[in-house]
């Protein structure tokens, strides 16, 4: 069971670290003056992602809560 737990830790961890590169890439891409109106798709998509993320912590942390 704990050899699950790593893999399932380090799994998390990994997604964590991609998440926050592309981040990185989006701002860096947002610094730069890439997107306009034509080109904005990405931008978009990441912003949909993050708050989507949002959502499921919230959602994460009220199950936690009432599940006792």
């Amino acid at each position: 069971a704990s050899g699950f737990l790593f893999v399932l830790a380090y799994a998390h961890l990994a997604h964590i670290f991609v998440a926050l590169l592309y981040l990185l890439k989006i701002v860096i891409r947002t610094f730069r003056n890439t997107y306009n109106s034509n080109n904005h798709l990405s931008l978009r998509l990441t912003s949909i992602f993050w708050h989507f993320l949002g959502l499921l912590w919230g959602y994460l942390i009220l199950f936690l809560v009432f599940i006792h």
